[in-house]
Parts: C-alpha cells; structure tokens; sequence
C-alpha cells in the first residue's frame, strides 16, 4: 500500500462549532487530490470543563466521513495527540485533530526511500514566522 507522507494537524477554535467554510476548505483541499485525509476526530471541552472526543466510530456528520481516504476505521491518532488538541481548548471551545495525507509529496518521498536517501527533517514554520521573516527582507505581505 502507498502511502505519503502523513502529518497530524490540530486546529482550534474559540467556539463550540466549527464554520461550515473551515469544513468546506478541507473537502476542497482532499477533492484537489492535494491531500488525504487519514484519520480525524473533534475534540470539545464543555462549559464544565469536560473534554469529550468524537471520531469516526462515533457517526460523524457526513461532511466530515466523507473526506475520509478510507472508509475502514483507523488509529492514526493517539492518546497523546487527543491530549494535545485538549490542551488548546477552553470551555465551550473545540478542536479539529487530522492526520493528513501530503499526496503531492508521495512520488517524491517514494523515490528518496528507493535510492536509499530519507527524509531527515520535516518540519511545519509556522505562518508567523514565515510572515516575520520575508517582511525582514523588505517584501510585502498581504
């Protein structure tokens, strides 16, 4: 089975849902072919404090089973990842945990592992520090 290169992103959100236009952007990205989704679960803190966790054992809406690569359950995530995404959160507040699927970066990363090379580093900069850096150059963001 091929497979790319997989990350776990986990995004959170100051509100108890998440925006129908955050759920539309990651159907489009996975429709592009760009990226897979692999695994996925919510992660929501109630007003009480309470963290509850939902995945996709546990009927998800359709907008979200329907991005998944494969209709089988996975355990890409684990105890630690969930923990992590609470840890973001405050009460009445949720988080998004994905782990994605880089299938633009398949072929690539295919072909590293047959000419015996690996991938010694992958590393995230955060969009922040991006911004910080290019402005020090005297470019303009917008």
């Amino acid at each position: 089975m091929k497979i790319g290169p997989l990350e776990v992103i986990i995004c959170a959100f100051p509100k108890p849902t998440i925006d129908a236009t955050v759920i539309k952007a990651l159907s489009e990205t996975v429709k592009s072919g760009a990226v897979a989704l692999a695994d996925l679960a919510l992660v929501s803190r109630d007003g009480q404090g309470v963290v509850h966790v939902r995945d996709l054992q546990d009927d998800l809406p359709a907008a979200w089973t329907g991005m998944i690569r494969d209709s089988r359950p996975l355990t890409l995530l684990n105890d630690a990842d969930l923990g992590l995404a609470a840890e973001t959160i405050g009460p009445n507040e949720i988080a998004l945990v994905a782990v994605v699927e880089h299938r633009w970066a398949q072929r690539l990363s295919e072909e590293v592992r047959r000419s015996g090379g690996v991938t010694a580093l992958q590393a995230r900069i955060p969009q922040e520090v991006a911004v910080v850096a290019i402005e020090a150059d005297g470019v303009t963001t917008s």
